[in-house]
């Protein structure tokens, strides 16, 4: 009898010792492949913030890769220092906000990740507004890089083209045709972005460049 209860035990533990060693060898694996450590990286807000000061004093492309190469694909839960230094330093930037306003690939790419890791306050409105004006100026571009990114986003409604530089237009509405102007200058905007998403043919971009239509035709009829 005693010799039949030793061999139960040994055999379950025989078994749990196969689950967790299952369990564990896929997990091994991810650790060990390059790709889902680099995914893994975690943010460090004050080498963003000298990579982006960096581009803001010597604006080239190779002080844009090392800016992109600072800022993780990813939003990981641990992150080095305080985002704070970089949305100030983001909302005070001009080399930065022109080159991807113009049309840099590169610096677009880097703005679709800071938006993956500043959610909530005028930093996220200042990447969204870059990022829409980006669209208008390279509208493949755009959808390739949003495509990659879609992770970011709860939501077609989420994806960064709700938002146009309007305040720059007209700042304050003191008058009913202060408001009048700015419904107006904003479905110009909104407008030309639909026309520049219409320029892209590529069939395997079609489904998210109809989205996005979808959704500013949408902002256009609520404004």
């Amino acid at each position: 009898m005693d010799s039949l209860k030793r061999v139960v035990f040994r055999r379950s533990w025989g078994a749990v010792i196969l689950i967790i060693v299952a369990q564990w060898l896929p997990l091994a694996g991810a650790m060990q492949d390059p790709e889902n450590r680099r995914e893994a990286k975690s943010v460090n807000w004050e080498a963003v913030k000298q990579a982006l000061e960096a581009y803001e004093s010597f604006p080239s492309e190779e002080s844009a890769k090392s800016l992109l190469a600072e800022i993780p694909e990813k939003a990981m839960g641990y992150q080095r220092g305080r985002r704070e230094i970089v949305s100030f330093a983001l909302i005070e930037s001009i080399q930065f906000e022109k080159a991807v306003s113009a049309g840099d690939p590169l610096l677009a790419e880097a703005a679709f990740r800071l938006l993956g890791h500043m959610r909530g306050g005028v930093a996220e409105e200042e990447l969204r507004i870059m990022l829409g004006r980006f669209l208008t100026k390279k509208p493949e571009v755009f959808l390739i890089l949003l495509n990659k990114y879609l992770h970011i986003f709860a939501s077609e409604r989420d994806y960064p083209i709700n938002m146009t530089e309007i305040l720059e237009i007209v700042p304050d509405i003191t008058s009913s045709e202060d408001s009048r102007l700015r419904t107006k200058e904003e479905t110009r905007l909104y407008t030309e972005r639909i026309k520049a998403l219409q320029s892209v043919k590529h069939q395997e971009l079609k489904e998210l460049r109809d989205a996005c239509i979808r959704v500013i035709r949408a902002i256009i009829n609520e404004l």
